[in-house]
């Protein structure tokens, strides 16, 4: 044994300002026994961390997921690169590629996205008053 670290296979950027984002992600973690999945809170990182082409309000406006090869799946497309990992969710990744379940997630996703935006704002208004 090298000791060496396995490097995940996919690494995942979220929202940790978003209630629902940091829940989902833990459930995510327990899930993952083997380290499949790095997940990265954009919150926690400063501008020179921030991924090589990638802009912080990017990345808060969409989930990305960038896989070992350095490729980049987005909304809809990181949920289903992230089941293919988690043991339980792997038979349903493919869900995600079908005719009418895909335009349907994705549609979804953009409804949370306009009730996560809205509520991150209102989070930000208490925070400062």
């Amino acid at each position: 044994m090298t000791g060496k670290k396995r490097l995940p296979d996919l690494t995942v950027f979220y929202d940790g300002d978003c209630p629902v984002c940091r829940m989902e992600v833990v459930w995510y973690e327990r899930l993952d026994k083997t380290g499949a999945i790095a997940w990265i809170d954009i919150e926690t990182l400063n501008d020179g961390n921030l991924p090589d082409g990638k802009s912080r309000q990017e990345l808060l406006n969409r989930f990305h997921a960038r896989d070992k090869a350095g490729h980049y799946h987005v909304g809809v497309d990181a949920f289903a690169r992230i089941w293919r990992e988690l043991p339980g969710f792997r038979r349903f990744a493919f869900l995600f590629r079908l005719p009418v379940i895909r335009p349907l997630s994705e549609l979804g996703y953009r409804a949370f996205l306009a009730w996560q935006r809205r509520a991150r704002r209102r989070r930000k208004v208490h925070a400062v008053s």
